[in-house]
């Protein structure tokens, strides 16, 4: 009755964990020498430990387990000697076996660093894989935050430089000037039409709207002031897809007239007045 009420208490497994007091742990010791059912089921226990906590590759072979065996009956032997069990010693059935995880430091140890050490290289690998994936979210920000921040230049410039067009469009000493179809020239019809606006003061000449034909990918349009008979290069510019975007053309000191010609890509330094297509007077 003692052997199997000491089995179902859940003390042998505190015995075999080595933390019950020394007092327990001798009577523990004393018992499972009197009754081999209780060293058996310690015997089990410890093994159902020892396989738990060793990887496979540590866990020991027979002749590794007998040598085991017979160095904690050793210790058990001595315990029981130390709490004056001569008597038990001598009466304890032959070949009952007492394992105590007291007599197993080394190995539980053992056990224990590896353990150990395969924690801290999961959390090594864990902790590393979180921080890559952190700086990949890190660098996206980054990027995402210089895009906004080159947006937002764009858009600036783009906001500054609508200012400026409608800056001069509103003052009162720009002149508003309106070309129209030159009569007789095989580029430009009735309908066509474009739309400057050209400040004496600032000199600044800006192109706003235009109806003009597409032209090929080798010619662009160019825009000439008119001044005593002379003309001065305004700029080059694009017209496409039925639309010419809004731009500052070349600085213009003086101009009585404007007009438009046809020109190879990037311009002429005069006109080429066969391709002269549309004109407009201040």
């Amino acid at each position: 009755m003692i052997a199997q009420e000491l089995i179902s208490s859940g003390k042998l497994e505190l015995y075999v964990a080595g933390v019950l007091s020394e007092r327990e742990m001798a009577h523990v010791a004393v018992v499972a020498m009197e009754y081999p059912e209780v060293a058996l089921e310690i015997e089990k226990i410890e093994q159902v430990m020892i396989e738990f906590l060793s990887p496979a590759e540590f866990r020991m072979d027979e002749t590794d387990r007998e040598k085991e065996i017979d160095t904690i009956l050793d210790k058990i032997h001595a315990d029981s000697k130390l709490n004056g069990g001569h008597a038990f010693a001598a009466s304890a059935p032959p070949g009952a076996r007492v394992r105590k995880m007291n007599s197993l430091p080394f190995n539980l140890a053992v056990a224990a660093l590896l353990i150990g050490l395969v924690i801290a290289t999961g959390l090594t690998i864990l902790f590393g894989a979180r921080d890559a994936h952190l700086s990949k979210e890190v660098a996206a920000l980054k990027s995402k935050e210089q895009g906004l921040v080159s947006n937002n230049e764009r858009f600036q410039d783009t906001l500054s430089h609508m200012q400026q067009q409608v800056n001069i469009m509103r003052n009162i000493l720009t002149k508003r000037i309106q070309l129209t179809n030159v009569a007789g020239n095989k580029i430009t019809g009735q309908d066509n039409y474009m739309l400057v606006y050209w400040n004496p003061q600032s000199k600044k000449l800006l192109l706003v709207d235009a109806n003009l034909p597409n032209l090929d990918a080798q010619q662009q349009y160019q825009l000439w002031a008119l001044y005593d008979g002379k003309p001065i290069d305004a700029g080059v510019f694009d017209y496409k897809n039925l639309q010419v975007s809004s731009s500052f053309q070349k600085d213009i000191p003086n101009a009585q007239a404007f007009a438009v010609t046809v020109e190879p890509k990037g311009g002429s330094k005069s006109p080429t007045l066969s391709n002269l297509c549309m004109m407009g007077k201040l």
